[in-house]
């Protein structure tokens, strides 16, 4: 009986506070539901009334009838909801005021305790034209006590009703408690506690319950399980019994199981470097040829479909190489380095592989730098790369249009180390909640139909993932959904050399300086491209105002003052270009500032525009901090204060390959497969390398003792005698007498074999550093620049430069002070004599170009006038005569204006002029005149090539285009197609290369479809 009363009073205890909890907010729910309608009912008809009496007031408004106006406010008064009533005229002069009436703002609102309710309606007067003229505004109120009044009797009914419910519930509930409920379970309960005092080997007694309900379910359930629980403790007490030997046998075979998966391991890994080198060793040979034939300048359909072909290589190497980077990360061997570089240099490799992706793509790729990052740190540049390119190439692979996103923010800092998070957002796709979970596991990709559409192996994510925690960080997905984009984070340390805090605080003091007071405006309808300049722009002192198109620019430029304008060029409606040739021309803008043009697309086209727009300066998004306030400072003409060439190790091994002299180098090459031989030697002779080759190890070592090399490449599998035995071979010469140069020689793995153990064996055996196949040409010649010694030349004294270095020329032509010598000749491709006739040429075909521009200005014919004077620039520029190239452009912004070019301009462009011409005259006449080849007629696929290489060479190397032109015109001598010929020499002769290349284009459209007589069969003949 005790036990069924407390059990009873415990639930009763429990839910009586719920209870009363429910009933009072159900209670208090229907007050405030009925006193809410009550409020809506006398809203509705505040507002009903007011429309009612609105027309006969705004009359008597109209004719100022104050005392019949007095009278209607009294009528209205009478309905008992208007508690006051205030009219006003249109100037907020009160006319009438009557009844109880607000005496602040603050006591009228839509609440339900707002002291009071207001309608408001304004008063209109209609004139005799049917013009709808507002004269004042009528105000009625209703004040709380007409609420109350009208709901008070009703909330007393509603109380007493859930008074007398939920005190007969509660009876009802109580009574179900106690009498059908607890009985019983004290009853169980009892039954229950009475198993615990059988003996273990004793069956406990069924419990008794008479009704079949869930309760009767769960006893069932203990009766059974208690007949189990009886056998089963039987069977563990004879299991006890032989559970030392059942122990001892599963040791056994679990240390069995962990030896085959040992060996499993160490044959997966063997497989991998075995498979590693048999599919390097044909893809080096297939991307070595690729290069070559690349090399070799092919026509453009060929180069097509070896680019597409080296497309392909370098796609089926991306997935050999991951397959192998997880490979190291389960086996635990992934090492990451601890190297100083510089993260503008990984931005800008980055920017240039994301960045023509993405401009393929038509989206726009942004980077977000935080400027307290240090210029300098120090860890693993290659990894940390290879994590952003796998990001970013994944954002610009599933967006189809807007942006990606690449931020880096700096979370931690102190002298010696620094965290950062890097965020990668793009307006994609998206992905759906039930993947992410599983988005950095091994093969999994967040769509089944994903590889399909989009290629890929998923092990990308996955790898990432392991190398941020090798770097110290995590990665996460911060935020993402289907068809809104995804946010991918993750945070790596890294260390701060000595001086790199020294360096960015130099910086800032240099910079701020210079350009403190400077007012910027950021011009581009890209919000986030146009928030990160403003940030950099502000971080280096200057005042900055930002628009989104080109009339607002316009717009804020004709009132305030500016120094520098940043300008999107790609802007809807207003393109960057036009507007600045707007502001340029507008007189109201003084002074005109300097502007430099920004965008994601760096074309030709666009730079030639900007030019013609009279633009001061040029940069690529994404823009980083250093090139922005390079160029900031050079546009401005305030210095530079930036070296490029100190951006740390990296950049300036790329430098030495760029500028190194190979010139006398000798290099043993060794090499079994026979492609990659040639592909090896054909590169190294290209950089003036003499080579010499072997086919195995003991070949090599034969040839080292015969002759001195620079270096010695040595592939490391290969027959008769392999890489490792032969450089320990050629390492061991060195203890006999004389044979000192046998353990200086610099010998270099380049080898298919690309894990780290690999690598460890080339060092092991005697190597100086490893290079993995497929070769990529600039990695090879930085590791010769590494390690090949110096050169008495470049000890002694400077570098002989190479043949084609653009700063080399015959002094005459370098000492002309009217043309940049050495431009005009990398444009004609280094060829002194071919620039000579160029500028023979221009000196025959327009002496008199400015008298003929001076005649198209006379006549006010402008639109002629433009178009003179902007082929005359291009020639200008194509030879290198800069001072008169912008002196034109000048003139030619003011005729695309229709403005007269001053006197002063005009005049500044003649003495360039004649300059020139001077220049061009006192050039001795020593040019050796193209010998005509012989009369071979070409066949329609030779006609062809000709003349594709023709429109290659007009667009980047003149200097090839006069040998071509004499062999096109001895190949159809006597053919129909001669005088197309002339025709097509006569305009390349004038400079007119946009002609010359139309014409060229139209030609050989006309021979693809056979309409030019003579040219469908195997010759182009009469």
């Amino acid at each position: 009986m005790v036990v069924t009363q407390t059990l009873s009073r415990r639930l009763l205890y429990t839910i009586f506070p719920w209870y009363l909890l429910l009933a009072i907010t159900m209670t208090g729910v229907q007050l405030i539901a009925y006193f809410v309608n009550v409020n809506h009912d006398i809203d509705e008809d505040l507002a009903s009334l007011a429309q009612t009496v609105q027309p006969g007031i705004a009359s008597v408004v109209w004719d100022l009838n104050t005392r019949q106006l007095a009278a209607m406010a009294q009528g209205i008064r009478q309905n008992a909801i208007v508690t006051g009533i205030q009219i006003e005229t249109d100037l907020h002069q009160i006319l009438i005021r009557d009844g109880d009436i607000p005496a602040t703002p603050g006591e009228v609102g839509t609440g339900l305790l707002s002291h009071f309710k207001q309608t408001v309606l304004p008063l209109f007067h209609q004139s005799p034209l049917g013009e709808q003229i507002r004269i004042g505004q009528l105000k009625m109120y209703s004040s709380y006590d007409v609420a109350w009044d009208r709901s008070k009797y009703s909330f007393l009914i509603v109380l007493l009703d859930s008074i007398a419910i939920t005190t007969g519930l509660w009876i009802i509930f109580s009574w179900t408690i106690r009498y059908r409920l607890s009985n019983s379970v004290t009853t169980v309960a009892m039954t229950l506690a009475s198993w615990r005092l059988k003996s273990a080997d004793r069956q406990a007694e069924k419990i008794q319950y008479p009704y079949r309900d869930e309760l009767g379910d769960l006893i069932d359930t203990f009766n059974e399980n208690q007949e189990q629980l009886f056998f089963y403790l039987h069977q563990i007490a004879d299991l006890n019994r032989n559970l030392e030997g059942t122990v001892a046998t599963r040791t056994r075979e679990l240390q069995d199981a962990k030896e085959l998966a040992v060996a499993a391991s160490r044959a997966k890994s063997q497989f991998l470097a075995n498979m590693s080198h048999e599919i390097r060793t044909p893809m080096n040979a297939v991307l070595g040829m690729l290069y070559l034939a690349l090399k070799a300048q092919p026509s453009a359909t060929v180069k097509n479909h070896l680019v597409k072909a080296q497309d392909a290589a370098r796609s089926l190497l991306g997935i050999i190489n991951s397959i192998l980077d997880f490979s190291k990360i389960e086996s635990g061997r992934m090492e990451i380095e601890s190297v100083e570089f510089g993260l503008d240099t990984i931005t800008e490799q980055l920017a240039d592989v994301i960045g023509y992706q993405a401009e393929q793509k038509g989206i726009e790729f942004l980077i977000r730098h935080d400027i307290s990052i240090p210029r300098v740190l120090i860890g693993d540049p290659a990894r940390l790369s290879q994590v952003l390119l796998n990001l970013c190439g994944n954002a610009v692979k599933f967006t189809e249009q807007g942006e990606i996103e690449l931020a880096f923010r700096a979370i931690t800092m102190t002298a010696s180390e620094f965290t950062m998070q890097v965020s990668v957002r793009d307006s994609g796709i998206g992905i759906a909640a039930d993947a992410q979970a599983h988005l950095f596991e091994k093969f999994t990709q967040a769509d089944p139909s994903t590889t399909r559409r989009f290629g890929g192996t998923g092990l990308g994510l996955a790898i990432s993932e392991n190398l941020v925690a090798l770097m110290g960080g995590r990665i996460w997905i911060e935020s993402s959904a289907p068809g809104n984009g995804t946010t991918i984070c993750f945070t790596a340390t890294f260390k701060i050399p000595r001086q790199g805090e020294a360096q960015r605080n130099t910086l800032a003091k240099q910079a701020g300086p210079l350009l403190r007071g400077v007012r910027a405006l950021v011009v581009d309808d890209n919000a986030v491209s146009r928030e990160i300049l403003a940030e950099m722009l502000r971080f280096f002192q200057m005042d900055v105002v930002v628009a989104a198109n080109g009339p607002a620019a316009l717009a804020c430029l004709t009132t305030a003052t500016v120094d520098l304008v940043l300008m999107d060029w790609r802007m809807p409606g207003m393109n960057g270009d036009e507007t600045a040739r707007r502001i340029t021309g507008t007189a109201a803008i003084t002074p005109k500032p300097k502007i430099v043009l920004v965008t994601a697309y760096g074309r030709e086209e666009v730079i030639r525009q900007a030019e013609q727009a009279g633009i001061n300066g040029f940069l690529v998004k994404p823009v980083s901090p250093s090139t922005l306030l390079d160029t900031t400072l050079s546009v401005l003409g305030r210095g530079r204060l930036l070296d490029k060439g100190g951006e740390g190790p990296a950049q300036s091994a790329v430098v030495a390959v760029g500028t190194g002299d190979f010139t006398g180098r000798t290099v043993l090459l060794v090499e079994d497969h026979d492609i990659n031989r040639e592909f090896a030697t054909e590169l190294l002779r290209s950089v003036g390398i003499t080579v010499d080759a072997a086919e195995n190890g003991v070949e090599a070592v034969a040839k080292v003792q015969r002759r001195n090399y620079d270096a010695v490449l040595m592939d490391i599998q290969m027959p008769i005698m392999d890489g490792l035995e032969a450089t320990q071979r050629i390492r061991a010469l060195a203890s006999a007498s004389g044979g000192e140069r046998f353990a200086t020689v610099p010998i270099i793995a380049m080898t298919a074999l690309a894990m780290v153990q690999d690598a460890e064996k080339s060092t092991t055996a005697g190597m100086n550093d490893h290079v993995t196949k497929p070769i990529e040409p600039d990695q090879l010649m930085a590791v010769l620049v590494k390690w090949f010694a110096p050169a008495p030349a470049q000890m002694d004294g400077p570098v002989t430069p190479r043949p084609g270095d653009s700063a080399i020329g015959p002094p005459d032509l370098l000492a002309l002070a009217s043309i940049d010598a050495a431009a005009g000749l990398r444009r004609i491709g280094g060829n002194p004599e071919a620039y000579r006739r160029q500028l023979c040429r221009f000196r025959e075909h327009f002496a008199g170009a400015l008298g003929e521009l001076e005649r198209h200005i006379a006549e006010a014919d402008f639109a002629d006038a433009a178009a003179y004077c902007h082929a005359l620039r291009g020639v200008t520029g194509n030879i290198g005569a800069v001072a008169l190239h912008d002196a034109l452009a000048t003139i030619e912004a003011g005729l695309k204006q229709q403005v007269v070019p001053a006197d002063t301009v005009f005049a500044d462009a003649r003495n360039h002029f004649d300059a020139l011409i001077r220049d061009i005259d006192s050039l001795s006449d020593n040019t050796t005149p193209v010998q005509p080849p012989a009369s071979v007629l070409l066949d329609k696929a030779a006609l062809h090539e000709q003349l594709e290489r023709l429109a290659q060479a007009l667009e980047s190397d003149l200097g090839a285009a006069e040998p071509m032109l004499a062999t096109l015109r001895a190949g159809v001598d006597g053919t129909v197609l001669e005088s197309e010929i002339t025709a097509l020499a006569a305009e390349i002769d004038v400079f007119a290369l946009d002609d010359a290349v139309a014409r060229l284009r139209t030609l050989q459209e006309h021979l693809g479809r056979d309409e030019i007589p003579g040219a469908s069969g195997d010759t182009v003949g009469p």
